[in-house]
């Protein structure tokens, strides 16, 4: 590896634009095959060995429509949640009844809720007293249910959560931005109203991607991306950018004489539950990995290069003192619950570093189908290649690894919770 930075953020930004054009890429559709394909491809390009595509069989839900009808022939867009069930084709007409927030759901009976569209305020999606309230709310019968989605501005977030399939098939559901509903604010209290939702639940195949470069020692470093995404978005941050700095320093190294091996892999699922990363690890054996690198919701500057690090004391202090060197600013935390795959290596006692970039965009259009490439910045697919390869270049350097492959016990904790609860 050379002083100079050799990632190339053109040829990153190539393959992001691939990405996004294939569209959304929901775990175990054809989008999905797609990505999975196009990754396959490039790894044969850098004659990486051992590629493989590792294929398992998941059901997924293709959803279609959520629109709500507006006075005056207009429609308001909506996503529906995952394994929705869906209207009649011209939709269902019903009585309106806006709740707030789920805490005010006690005060409803079911002659309330039966046969009425329900409007409820969406606030934290996976946390436990919100998946009691939906339970209950789906319960009662009503006609449909609308979550307002506060924390986005135009588009609303798509709902994906394995553990709401049964919840949500028993009533058309669907998220819808709580800005644009102000539109439909005074229809939310008994008046008629028309929503449509369709969708259809399928059998399709999830898709890991891996490839090898052989180093000179048995230690293994993993670079890992997931290249799934929620519906109805072409995920250009979340997380085109995370595959395409996997496939560019999987270039850069290709041709290197490296002291550790790199697996490099890019996992379907992460949207849900991480089940691409959960179903690797149970098939491949941890023994000889010292370190995995997970690279998600990367795209918006201004703001900073993040490194969520999950490792001992040593390890944070290693990356920490490479983050204060950095000329772009960058910034290390510890931290074993933000990101996504990273997580399960967490868990099982693997370090792990997730790079992202924290700007003013990412938050607001991830999960939703403004998360094209329109807000991203090229720049950031270098800011956070470039200090990845700087990691990588210490660690190839170093006479010894510079941390204890070990996780602390409050670390592997809090990461096994944060599994539990999705």
């Amino acid at each position: 590896m050379s002083e100079e930075s050799d990632f190339d953020r053109d040829f990153a930004f190539q393959v992001l634009k691939k990405l996004c054009r294939i569209g959304s890429r929901v775990v175990a559709s054809e989008g999905e095959a797609k990505s999975a394909k196009l990754i396959a491809k490039y790894f044969k390009e850098f004659k990486l060995s051992g590629i493989e595509i590792s294929k398992y069989p998941f059901r997924f839900y293709d959803g279609q429509e959520g629109t709500i009808a507006l006075p005056y022939t207009r429609k308001l867009s909506g996503v529906p949640c995952w394994m929705s069930a869906s209207t009649p084709d011209h939709g269902i007409d019903a009585e309106t009844l806006y709740i707030g927030t789920h805490h005010n759901l006690s005060k409803y009976t079911k002659e309330d809720i039966e046969d009425k569209i329900v409007f409820v305020l969406l606030g934290q999606q996976y946390m436990p007293d919100v998946l009691e309230a939906w339970d209950k709310l789906f319960s009662m019968n009503p006609a449909g249910v609308v979550l307002l989605d506060r924390e986005r501005d135009e588009a609303p977030r798509a709902y994906n959560y394995q553990k709401l399939d049964d919840t949500f098939s028993k009533a058309p559901s669907m998220t819808v931005s709580a800005k644009l509903a102000g539109s439909l604010h005074h229809l939310m209290f008994g008046s008629k109203m028309r929503i449509t939702v369709r969708g259809q639940a399928k059998d399709g195949t999830l898709h890991n991607v891996l490839g090898r470069i052989q180093g000179r020692l048995d230690k293994t470093v993993i670079i890992c991306a997931h290249h799934d995404t929620v519906p109805f978005t072409m995920g250009a941050t979340d997380n085109a950018a995370g595959v395409a700095i996997v496939v560019e320093l999987a270039r850069l190294l290709s041709d290197q004489n490296l002291k550790f091996t790199y697996q490099f892999i890019t996992f379907g699922g992460e949207e849900l539950e991480m089940k691409g990363s959960q179903r690797f690890l149970e098939d491949y054996n941890l023994g000889n990995v010292v370190l995995c690198m997970n690279f998600d919701s990367i795209g918006a500057l201004p703001g900073e290069v993040l490194a969520l690090t999950a490792g001992p004391d040593e390890m944070i202090e290693w990356v920490t003192g490479l983050a204060q060197t950095n000329k772009y600013p960058t910034r290390c935390r510890r931290v074993a619950t933000s990101g996504g795959d990273n997580i399960p290596f967490t868990v099982r006692g693997i370090p792990t570093i997730h790079f992202a970039s924290m700007g003013t965009t990412t938050e607001k259009v991830a999960h939703t189908a403004k998360d094209t490439i329109y807000n991203l910045s090229p720049r950031a697919l270098f800011e956070v290649g470039n200090f990845a390869e700087r990691v990588l270049e210490s660690l190839e350097t170093s006479e010894s690894i510079p941390f204890k492959v070990e996780v602390p016990e409050d670390l592997r904790d809090a990461a096994k919770k944060r599994i539990d609860l999705i």
